[in-house]
């Protein structure tokens, strides 16, 4: 069996290579060349090959470290009967994951991979997963400059990580308990009702889709990606609702919307292109989002003073503030985001789906629109225009 003191007191040979066997893990073997390179390997006979696999070389990895990386290798050969869990390197898990999750589920994905490729791949791209430790993860982040990118790409990596480990590639992740690198600004703009009037009225001007999309988050106060993958098979305009399913949601909860009479009136009033209600070219969901914003802004400003800066975010935000000022509870608005449900009583009461509520609390919302941007006039329907 070898040991430190043996391994210490190994002379190359003079010419070729030798082998020495470790016969406390079956199959490693440490090879020294002739030229005093020493590198540990693992030979196994797998069906009717000979499995050769190099680990690392020695004294960069001791003794222990290549014990258990070859007890590693030889639980996946008999689990898997190939190493090829152990051989996927960072850059193959994350275009994986790209693939087969991100991209389905919303456009975000975009983001993420240019992160991916502008601040990780060119340090991970070759990294085996395996072996990425806590303190190389530390050290990318630390190489990472500004506030708020460290913080995004952390948590973009921890996504690829978890994703790993629930395809069993990897046992434990290196990124679970490390903590944002920066502490973010709290972002909480809320639009009043005079600037809900204007971006209303410039929707008018943005035209389909982007106008009609825009006017759809305020009125459902849905995420923006949720609003954007909506799709004519969810929607039951007669009963006033909306479905969206668990797969097209953040929370991947399946969430009720119910629509209020100016957003069916507008919904009725599109054009059905295809799937999706909200498309550019009838394949496809829309996309874009900066520069439908800037065209937005820019009618703003044309029609008065230039706009505080704002996100399409804030609208969700401003649509549940708003609410509150209302008279409506914090649950029902919690009902009306899709927010988890927390503690025992709030987990009890999530079985009831609060459809009444929520149809009471988006219909008062919508009265609340109309009054902005047509004033006072009796009636609680917002007149849409063409967007």
């Amino acid at each position: 069996m070898l040991t430190d003191a043996k391994l210490r007191a190994i002379k190359p040979p003079e010419t070729g290579q030798q082998e020495h066997p470790d016969h406390k893990v079956t199959g490693l073997r440490l090879r020294v060349g002739h030229g005093g390179t020493m590198t540990w390997i693992v030979r196994r006979r797998v069906g009717a090959k000979v499995l050769n696999k190099k680990l690392d070389t020695y004294p960069p990895m001791g003794l222990a470290d290549a014990r258990k990386a070859a007890e590693r290798l030889l639980e996946a050969l008999a689990r898997d009967g190939s190493t090829e869990a152990l051989d996927r390197t960072f850059y193959t898990v994350a275009e994986h994951w790209i693939e087969k999750v991100a991209k389905p589920k919303n456009d975000s994905w975009k983001d993420v991979h240019r992160k991916l490729e502008l601040h990780v791949y060119p340090t991970w791209r070759d990294r085996k997963i395996v072996e990425i430790k806590r303190a190389d993860v530390r050290e990318l982040l630390e190489g990472i400059e500004g506030v708020v990118l460290p913080n995004r790409v952390l948590s973009a990596i921890k996504t690829i990580f978890r994703f790993a480990m629930s395809r069993d590639w990897l046992e434990a992740s290196p990124v679970e308990g490390i903590a944002k690198p920066n502490a973010e600004p709290v972002r909480d703009r809320v639009l009043d009702m005079y600037e809900i009037k204007r971006i209303w009225e410039a929707c008018a001007l943005a035209g389909f889709p982007f106008g009609s999309f825009v006017r759809t988050l305020v009125l459902t106060g849905q995420r923006r990606t949720e609003v954007a993958g909506m799709r004519w098979a969810d929607l039951d305009l007669k009963a006033g609702t909306w479905i969206i399913p668990a797969s097209d949601t953040k929370a991947e909860r399946t969430h009720l919307v119910p629509l209020s009479k100016p957003a069916v009136e507008m919904l009725e009033g599109l054009p059905e292109l295809g799937e999706f209600v909200f498309s550019n070219d009838g394949e496809t969901h829309i996309s874009g989002y900066s520069k439908g914003k800037l065209r937005l802004d820019k009618f703003m400003a044309g029609n008065g003073p230039a706009p505080a800066p704002w996100r399409l975010h804030d609208l969700r935000r401003s649509t549940a503030t708003h609410l509150v000022r209302l008279g409506i509870t914090e649950t029902v608005v919690g009902r009306v985001l899709n927010h988890a449900a927390i503690g025992v009583t709030a987990r009890v009461y999530a079985l009831h789906s609060y459809a009444p509520e929520k149809r009471h609390a988006l219909d008062l919302w919508a009265a609340e629109v109309d009054r902005a941007v047509n004033g006072e006039r009796g009636g609680n329907v917002v007149r849409m225009g063409k967007a």
